[in-house]
């Protein structure tokens, strides 16, 4: 076969690019002998789709989204009109995309995703054409710094009646207290429950989850449809305590404990149309009779507070007629400064990988493998109480000089509602 090898390298090996700069790399071409070929192109993609069914009884009413964000073709040799010969011999091929600032994260989900990939193609007069395709991970930047309730704690109580099999049997009053809003993956959760049991029933364990909750939107391709969108959710656990916690009847007992966020796309999914991510704090007592819980939503970012953990909020607050308001900040007060160090390695989603293949890839069409887009993921070092840097050289996001370190991937597991483990995102082509 004349065609040795036909690849797509980037300039930053991790594949991972930052919304508002460039993508850049090389399409490799190797030949043994010479080729008629009428041009390679690159073709740049970008999009996010949605879609699930609802059936009721025999009929299925369908409901999907899509939005464009990226078409772009780049012709590397040839004019794509004539044929002309390719000679043979080792040939790189430079290109270069400006991404838009307003791009969305790149997301995997169970009815849907955001994904990004170029294409090249060896288009063949009278023969099948040669194509290789590579995925990349696009990042939106949610500056935790920006977010002006991120260093903020949280602070949740609830008081449950415990009704036995026949009678009241006292009451439950848990607490749970987050030390801040705001964390990005790879820096710990601190937190603290309280527990203050007054009923005749032992509390036996707890149970601590991060909770996902995607919305998606969708539009029926019923012809009865009305227009109007409809939205889906499907919720995902991240288990961050499930254990021991005794705390005998007319007891109180308090836990204390550290567990790092996992590799996760950032809050909100901005720039994207059609789905939405948000993320709970879920504390429940293991009890009998007892259904207490409570939530708190907290964010997670891509760039994280530059002020120490726990810190409290830049502007102080006062009490107005039994009211808690933030008062302006003084007239001295600094901003945060930019974000200057990038993180020192980027980790794949705890969610898994799926397979790239679309309706639009062949036979012919190499590279497509099982992938996963790669999140920022900060080293924390618990002595210290900082983000631990393990490369000695750093840049940015897409920035060719700069050393890449090797992308890990987290054995850690989600879980759907039910406890069990989910199954894996669909392949691109059932969406």
């Amino acid at each position: 076969m004349k065609l040795d090898e036909f690849e797509i390298r980037f300039d930053n090996a991790r594949g991972v690019f930052a919304a508002g700069q460039h993508v850049s790399g090389h399409v490799v071409v190797k030949l043994t002998k010479p080729m008629k070929m009428r041009c390679i192109e690159l073709h740049f993609e970008g999009r996010a789709k949605s879609h699930w069914e609802v059936r009721q009884g025999r009929s299925k009413t369908d409901y999907r989204a899509g939005e464009n964000y990226i078409t772009e073709n780049i012709t590397l040799f040839g004019t794509g009109q004539s044929s002309t010969e390719h000679p043979s011999g080792y040939h790189s091929y430079p290109f270069r995309l400006l991404l838009s600032e307003t791009l969305p994260s790149s997301f995997e989900g169970r009815r849907g995703y955001v994904r990004y990939f170029c294409k090249a193609t060896i288009n063949r007069p009278w023969k099948f054409d040669e194509h290789i395709k590579r995925a990349f991970t696009v990042i939106h930047h949610l500056d935790l710094n920006a977010v002006p309730t991120a260093a903020m704690p949280l602070w949740g109580e609830k008081e449950a009646t415990i009704e036995g099999c026949c009678c009241t049997s006292g009451t439950l009053h848990a607490s749970l207290t987050l030390n801040k809003t705001g964390y990005v993956p790879g820096e710990p959760i601190d937190y603290t429950v309280e527990i203050n049991n007054q009923s005749d029933s032992d509390v036996m364990g707890l149970e601590l989850d991060l909770k996902q909750t995607v919305k998606y939107t969708g539009y029926s391709d019923s012809i009865f449809s009305s227009g109007h969108p409809k939205f889906h959710t499907k919720v995902d656990n991240f288990p961050l305590y499930n254990g021991p916690f005794f705390v005998r009847k007319n007891c109180t007992e308090r836990l204390s404990k550290s567990i790092c966020v996992p590799a996760l796309p950032p809050s909100k999914l901005d720039g994207c149309g059609i789905i939405d991510i948000t993320y709970l704090i879920v504390m429940q007592p293991i009890m009998r009779w007892s259904s207490l819980r409570i939530e708190k939503e907290i964010i997670i970012g891509t760039i994280p507070l530059q002020s120490p953990i726990g810190a409290p909020p830049p502007f102080s607050e006062v009490a107005l007629d039994g009211l808690t308001s933030p008062s302006a900040p003084p007239e001295d007060f600094m901003m945060p400064p930019p974000y200057q160090e990038p993180p020192p390695s980027y980790e794949e989603s705890v969610f898994g990988r799926v397979e790239i293949r679309d309706e639009n890839d062949d036979g012919h069409t190499e590279g497509l493998q099982s992938w996963a887009p790669s999140y920022p993921y900060y080293h924390w070092d618990p002595n210290t109480r900082h983000f631990q840097m393990v490369a000695t050289t750093h840049g940015t996001v897409g920035d060719s000089a700069t050393p890449n370190p090797p992308i890990t991937t987290q054995p850690m597991g989600l879980q759907d509602q039910s406890g069990d483990a989910f199954p894996p995102c669909p392949p691109y082509n059932q969406l």
